[in-house]
């Protein structure tokens, strides 16, 4: 028993050291400069042998509008519907945005047919490709989805009680008294919930390569009470007196709201950006795909060089590096580090593993050295499916 005991304990203490350098290595990047730079990353799934792919329907199951309106604390509530018609542009807006998503990745080519996309929903898109009845034969495979969404719209107030402290002084039994007071501060808002399955199915043999399902939220807003308002009126009175002459102090001050120059977005820009964000995590999963990264830059070597580094002059980096290690007795860690960073954004990554392996060698400690080991190798493998993906794709 004592073993076990003894057993967890250790278990314990090196899941405890692991999540330790997980925060360092997060925090310590986070405080350090950074490079961008675009790399590939290979596709998640196997894809053997896909070439070309149409993009079939998106079947709208769910759409849920509401605009809710108060006035003197009275809600009104209403539902919008969609016409089978606005339904049908919602469904090729969301299309549309997963076209032009996989559109930018040269790794598949796309064909436009209305054979798939004119199907009703899934069910009979699976029917049709297990019969085998579709006439299109130059398609390998056929991406569809499944759409929820949810956009509600609000009008209304938030209300604040504010305790309006009066004194009375320089006379015989002055005394104190409080006032109480209802402020009201008029916010429109918009908020938004898509969930979006996605599917890509292969043609011959019929099988299911992916499916996603994911969703995304927005929320935007106008007015409301200023951020601070409670401070403000525990710092005093003269503060609380600006904010609520400020602020809007009746119902009638909504007017603001309708009169600024600031507009909250509308339900088709809400639709896109959800829409975007999903399909794009679905195009990583499927496809070869180029990505932006941040890496972080070492702060304690020389200076010039880093300002180079930021500047993405990655060439000129190197000489001015290369020279600053030749002449050093005593070689900077930084220096090396950023040298290697430097032939990694130039693509020479294994002069680049060397270099960091050079860096961690004389400060074994340092998690931003660590990180840039971890990258090359994750890079090296990544290289390999990569080349294989592209190669077998054909």
């Amino acid at each position: 028993m004592s073993h076990e005991i003894v057993d967890v304990k250790c278990r314990l203490s090196i899941w405890r050291f692991a999540l330790f350098i997980i925060l360092m290595s997060i925090f310590v990047s986070g405080c350090a400069p950074k490079i961008r730079l675009k790399v590939v990353r290979p596709a998640e799934v196997s894809t053997t042998g896909i070439q070309k792919v149409a993009i079939g329907n998106f079947e709208v199951v769910s759409i849920n509008r509401v605009f809710k309106v108060e006035r003197d604390g009275q809600w009104q509530i209403k539902k919008i519907g969609l016409t089978p018609e606005q339904e049908k542009a919602l469904s090729n807006q969301i299309r549309a945005r997963v076209v032009n998503l996989l559109s930018t990745t040269p790794y598949f080519q796309l064909v436009y047919t209305d054979e798939f996309k004119q199907l009703e929903n899934d069910a009979a898109l699976q029917k049709l490709i297990a019969a085998g009845g579709y006439r299109t034969s130059e398609i390998n495979a056929v991406i569809n989805g499944r759409i929820w969404l949810d956009v509600t719209r609000i009008n209304s107030s938030e209300i604040d009680k504010v305790d309006l402290e009066y004194v009375q002084g320089g006379r015989e039994n002055s005394f104190n008294y409080t006032v109480q007071s209802l402020v009201y501060w008029p916010y429109k808002s918009i908020s938004g919930s898509l969930a979006l399955e996605m599917k890509m199915t292969r043609l011959n043999p019929n099988e299911i390569i992916s499916v996603t399902f994911d969703t995304r939220q927005a929320s935007y807003k106008l007015g409301g009470k200023p951020a601070g308002f409670g401070d403000q009126i525990a710092s005093g009175m003269q503060a609380a007196g600006q904010a609520l002459a400020s602020g809007l102090q009746d119902r009638n001050a909504s007017s603001g709201i309708e009169e600024s120059n600031l507009v909250l977005p509308n339900f088709d820009q809400i639709v896109a950006d959800l829409s975007e964000s999903i399909a794009a995590q679905f195009a990583r999963r499927v496809s070869v795909t180029q990505v932006e990264v941040s890496y972080a830059i070492a702060t304690g070597g020389n200076k010039s060089a880093t300002l180079l580094i930021e500047a993405g002059a990655y060439e000129k980096a190197i000489e001015v590096l290369n020279e600053t290690l030749a002449r050093a007795d005593e070689k900077n860690p930084d220096d090396i580090y950023n040298l290697g960073l430097c032939y990694e954004a130039i693509g020479e990554f294994g002069v680049a593993l060397v270099t960091y392996n050079d860096a961690i060698a004389l400060d074994s400690n340092n998690l931003i050295y660590a990180q840039g080991i971890g990258r090359i190798e994750r890079m090296k493998r990544e290289k390999r499916r990569i080349a294989d993906q592209l190669t077998r794709k054909n």
